[in-house]
């Protein structure tokens, strides 16, 4: 179908910038440069998916079929700021690359599962006419836009499942992981689905002795009519033939499969083997011919094992107790990837990698070939940062911090791939005395690659992907003029171990000591404020924190990120009185974090939801604690959590007590925080390599203290309570630009308050007192979730 028009085009340099932001939601055109003369030529192709199918997999089919357009038909965008927009060196149009297409996509829609779709194409050919100002040049553009309507029709369902293995063993094998099959009754029919599932039972023929096994071995049948019905090749009478035969299968088509083996062509597919010796090479040089000058041979550290070295850099035990394949035992491929993960992962070396030979004593006897390149051993790096603080603890003014971070890391300390690092750090933060804070820290960590003393049930787990036994230290000092000095020191001990996608932290020690000393103006400043002055004192905290992190893909699309983390302080230690009634904070505090996101063609949607609970119950003297201390409280606003509220300036709940004392903007700290973000994320161009990325957002939360610190009408809806929470959620929304340099990420975020909770008894307590330029700026690195 063929449509014709006529449109007459005209392009300037603009004088005025308008807001990058906002103008592509507005305003926005494409042109083309680089055409064919006087020849019509592919301006844009669009897809369109119709039927019955929920948009998420209308969006997702029509990508797919996106690839599947010819060369001929697919146009190169050169987009600025997604304002302009310019189609460059387009194709030739030609009819017989839209019936390519048109074939490619069917056999797309086939190998998915659908048995008879139907393509629609129609061709609009436009002639525009070009005027360049200051210039009487003209041009004639043939422009030339495809569009297809793709009607899939009915999707094929899995109906029966088979599994005929020919040889015993194998298929008591697939019976006994049938639970695990990716094929299921009632689901869609696709190639890929058929193709997965193959490699399931190829990776669990070779978790038990089949090395030499390979998808070729396997081969799946399927029901006769509708396997001839899906074949792209079909001739349409033969077509028509075979829908009449499923006539009563039209409104549910379903598809019979059965998993079979090939004719045997090699018996060594079908034989088990066992390790045999296992030779490591643990230094070999990257750059060179592995066949280097030899100086030392170890056979005796292990039974089986042969390490070749050419010096003396790492200790054989370190190497036989990280190799999962153990000379005698079954073969697994699952050993094979964990031991290579294994040593990639510790840190001392760059590169490893993993030969098998047949072994002369024995044809079912594979011999192992570990071939390890270190990683240089020491690495000092030095950084300079700066930070602007929005607001400072004691004061209303901005600050501009400097520091220098210098660090050094052993990759192979102990010659056991510990690794070390010790990291410096001095800064200053500039205010209206000029140096108005200084501070200064040392670190220093050292993580094992193996179990330290470790609980049973870590042991247990010894087959982990990762695992190491961390202990860290830091001492750090800050002097903030005329206010205070704070001392503090951290230690901890504690195991980090990963399975699969989940990530667990424990740290069973961990010992902070924080030493406050106070001016007398800063004592009577806290004094005005009851939940500073209890949360901001000396304290020692002996804790143990856990922390669980998983990261799942739930389609081809969305990703589910989830983080758990608990902490418990002087559990124990609190019933030595004098601890309980001193410095000893005792709490405990949880915290959930759920992300999930959506990944479109070229843009995103991400969730977010938070929740923090703390409490405090231990002794103030003859009194007991009634707040969480300040570092390790909640507290919302900034750019990584509501935007329409600076740094810690966001509650507590609708209480007006932080507005109203000292002239306003104190710091707010919380033992209870609730919040929840969605995000639309979307490019707007590249320019010289960089990409300029925004955002549409909305943030909603706020914290709150678990009961009021006093009872004066200030503090009155601090407190959590379940009859009025919801009312004081607080609300915002905003837009932002992002500069992606691939390495890191610049964030500048514009938000609204479109709720503030302090503002309930208002009649119009949404979107009150709000201006177009009374919003909130926010400066930020990286994505906020």
């Amino acid at each position: 179908m063929y449509r014709r028009r006529q449109v007459t085009a005209s392009f300037f340099k603009p004088v005025f910038l308008l807001p990058i932001i906002l103008i592509p939601f507005f305003f926005s055109c494409t042109t083309a440069s680089k055409v064919p003369k006087n020849q019509p030529f592919v301006f844009a192709t669009n897809i369109k998916v119709e039927g019955n199918l929920p948009s998420s997999q209308k969006t997702d089919l029509s990508a797919r079929l996106a690839n599947q357009l010819d060369d001929s038909l697919r146009t190169q965008i050169r987009s600025i700021l997604g304002v302009y927009n310019e189609v460059m060196y387009p194709p030739v149009f030609d009819t017989a690359n839209v019936r390519r297409s048109i074939g490619y996509m069917v056999a797309l829609l086939n190998a998915t599962g659908y048995y008879n779709p139907a393509i629609k194409d129609t061709v609009r050919r436009d002639t525009v006419k070009i005027h360049h100002w200051f210039s009487s040049k003209r041009s004639i553009q043939y422009r030339v836009t495809v569009d297809f309507d793709v009607f899939p029709g009915k999707q094929v369902k899995l109906d029966s499942i088979g599994y005929d293995l020919s040889t015993p063993a194998l298929q008591a094998l697939t019976l006994e992981s049938r639970p695990q099959s990716l094929l299921k009754k009632g689901k869609p029919y696709s190639n890929q689905l058929l193709s997965a599932e193959l490699d399931r039972l190829v990776n669990l023929f070779r978790n038990n002795g089949y090395y030499s096994f390979s998808k070729e071995d396997l081969v799946i049948v399927k029901d006769t009519v509708v396997a001839a019905l899906i074949d792209p090749n079909l001739d349409p009478f033969q077509q028509a033939a075979l829908l009449e035969e499923l006539r009563k299968k039209r409104e549910n088509p379903t598809i019979n499969v059965v998993v079979e083996q090939r004719p045997v062509r090699d018996s060594a597919h079908l034989m088990k083997y066992t390790v045999g010796r296992v030779t490591v090479y643990p230094d070999l040089p990257i750059l060179l011919d592995d066949t280097v000058t030899i100086s030392n041979i170890d056979t005796s550290t292990a039974p089986g094992f042969t390490i070749i070295s050419r010096s003396d850099k790492f200790k054989p035990s370190i190497l036989t107790s990280n190799v999962r394949l153990r000379p005698g035992r079954l073969y697994r491929q699952e050993n094979t990837v964990r031991t290579l993960n294994r040593f990639n992962l510790m840190g001392a070396w760059q590169q490893a990698t993993i030969n098998f030979t047949p072994s002369d004593s024995a044809d079912s006897i594979l011999d192992v070939t570990l071939r390890l390149y270190p990683a240089k051993k020491q690495f000092l790096n030095a950084d300079l940062e700066a930070a602007r603080n929005t607001n400072d603890i004691v004061t209303t003014t901005n600050l501009f911090g400097m520091n220098v971070n210098l660090g050094l890391r052993n990759r192979n300390a102990f010659k056991q791939s510990v690794l070390t690092s010790t990291n410096l750090r001095g800064g200053i933060e500039l205010g209206s005395d000029f140096i108005q804070t200084t501070q200064a820290s040392i670190s220093h960590s050292i993580s094992f690659p193996k179990l330290l003393p470790a609980p049973p049930f870590i042991r247990r787990q010894f087959r982990m992907d990762s695992l190491r036994t961390i202990i860290n230290a830091n001492a750090s000092y800050i002097d903030r003029r005329q206010f205070f000095t704070v001392k503090s020191f951290n230690a901890s001990f504690g195991w980090e171990w990963s399975v699969r996608n989940k990530t667990f932290l424990w740290r069973p020690l961990n010992v902070e000591y924080t030493k406050l000393d106070k001016t007398d103006s800063f004592s009577r400043f806290l004094t005005e404020i009851p939940s500073l002055n209890l949360a901001f004192k000396s304290g020692l905290v002996l804790s143990q924190q856990f922390v669980y992190k998983s990261v799942k893909k739930t389609s081809e699309r969305r990703t589910n990120f989830l983080t758990v983390s608990a902490e418990s302080s002087g559990a124990l230690a609190g019933f030595i009185r004098a601890l309980d009634e001193g410095d000893l904070w005792r709490f405990v505090k949880g915290e959930i974090d759920f992300r999930h996101h959506i990944d479109y063609r070229r843009s995103q949607l991400a969730f977010h939801a938070y929740g923090g609970f703390g409490l405090a119950y231990g002794r103030e003297g003859a009194s007991w604690e009634q707040t969480l201390p300040f570092y390790k409280a909640f507290f919302a606003g900034g750019p990584n959590s509501m935007r329409g509220w600076q740094v810690r300036q966001l509650g507590l709940g609708s209480s007006k007590f932080y507005d109203t004392a000292r002239g306003g903007q104190l710091d707010r700290f919380g033992d209870i925080q609730l919040e929840g973000n969605v995000e639309y994320r979307f490019p707007l161009g590249t320019i010289l390599g960089v990409k300029f990325l925004s955002a549409l957002y909305v943030d909603a939360g706020n914290i709150w203290n678990r009961f009021p610190i006093d009872k004066t009408p200030e503090q009155q809806g601090s407190d959590f309570q379940l009859i009025r929470f919801y009312k004081e959620i607080a609300v915002d929304a905003g837009t932002g630009l992002r500069v992606d340099f691939d390495w890191f990420l610049i964030r500048l975020d514009w938000a609204y308050k479109i709720k503030d909770p302090q503002n309930l008894n208002y009649s119009d307590k949404w979107f009150h007192g709000m201006q177009l330029f009374k919003g909130q700026f926010q400066l930020g690195i990286g994505y906020p979730f």
